[in-house]
């Protein structure tokens, strides 16, 4: 009897069954109204966004660090995110609404410290609310293999499908991540993100970063005398930058992170198009001047936070929180 109660005792620590907590996350972003270049210079376009989301780990193990740090670890998440965006465009005669959301499951798979395979899938919607009855669903996903050299490198390579170009696309990923101190990591992974990471104390840390930002909606043509000649139900408004500024995340407690957010929005461009999904002829094509954005977020971690990440854990092998962020391919 006393023999089992043992081993009970030690399956229990043996596997971390808290690996990684449910999340709730909100933020807002706003870009002020800046020109069009070219024929277009006199209108003028601005955005602002607001964004909730819910992370859920259905399967969460981990089995116990060890001295030279190894580990095993399983997690499937299921993923639900919602934009709401309100661009200002003022050639346009309307006021447009454009609601986005996706959901769907995330899985990570750890074979002990070295391998580590990253698999995501997504259904959604990013429509203008005037046509909410016309819904066209479309899909997102990646695949990702990362390998750890050691505890100061890493490097992964991929593929992720999604519209952060502003269209439809399957893009190769290819990427490391580089241990610069005890406190910093460089992160990259072409095309989608170049970051660095500086850990200021045991909770909070800076990281300046470069990465497109981009989307395709379903845009209403209706009373809009610039597309009087188009099927009002075909047309697409596509709208890209590259994003470069810097973010501070600030953990105020175990369960509530902030993280304020200052940058430009370089590099901008605004379309519509007419037909498929993947069409690239444009009704509109403009480029736009760079503008400063800003950004306030904060994630509430729900459940028992007891393994919350601290230490060298983040820099070393515990790359939890980006668990969280597996919807996101320029989080990848």
């Amino acid at each position: 009897m006393y023999s089992y109660l043992l081993m009970g005792v030690s399956a229990s620590f043996a596997q971390d069954r808290k690996f990684l907590n449910p999340q709730l996350k909100f933020s807002a972003e706003y870009l002020p109204q800046s020109k069009f270049k070219g024929d277009s210079a006199e209108g003028k376009f601005s955005m602002t966004k607001a964004y909730a989301g819910f992370v859920f780990p259905v399967i969460s193990r981990r089995y116990a660090l060890t001295n030279d740090l190894t580990y095993k670890s399983l997690v499937l998440l299921v993923n639900a995110n919602a934009n709401y965006t309100l661009p200002n465009i003022t050639f346009l005669e309307n006021k447009h609404r454009f609601l986005s959301a996706t959901a769907g499951p995330s899985l990570i798979f750890n074979s002990g410290n070295k391998n580590t395979w990253l698999a995501g899938f997504a259904a959604g919607i990013a429509q203008d609310m005037d046509i909410f009855s016309e819904i066209t669903i479309r899909f997102t996903g990646h695949a990702l293999f990362k390998r750890k050299v050691s505890g100061n490198f890493s490097y992964h390579l991929g593929a992720v499908y999604s519209y952060v170009y502003a269209q439809p696309a399957l893009l190769p990923l290819l990427g490391c991540v580089i241990r610069t101190s005890d406190k910093s990591k460089l992160k990259i992974s072409l095309p989608v993100s170049v970051s660095f990471y500086y850990k200021t104390n045991e909770y909070d840390m800076l990281s300046v970063f470069i990465r497109p930002d981009g989307d395709q909606y379903m845009f209403s043509g209706y009373n809009e005398p610039m597309f009087a000649a188009s099927d009002p139900l075909s047309l697409r408004m596509r709208y890209r930058s590259f994003k470069t500024g810097f973010s501070y995340e600030i953990g105020l407690s175990n369960r509530l992170l902030i993280k304020p957010e200052v940058g430009m929005a370089l590099n901008r461009r605004l379309s519509f198009t007419e037909g498929e999904v993947s069409d690239k002829s444009n009704i509109f094509k403009s480029d736009l001047h760079s503008a400063p954005y800003v950004k306030f977020a904060f994630r509430i971690l729900l459940g028992d936070t007891r393994w919350r990440r601290n230490g060298d854990n983040f820099l070393l092998n515990d790359e939890r929180l980006d668990y969280y962020d597996l919807d996101d391919p320029t989080k990848l």
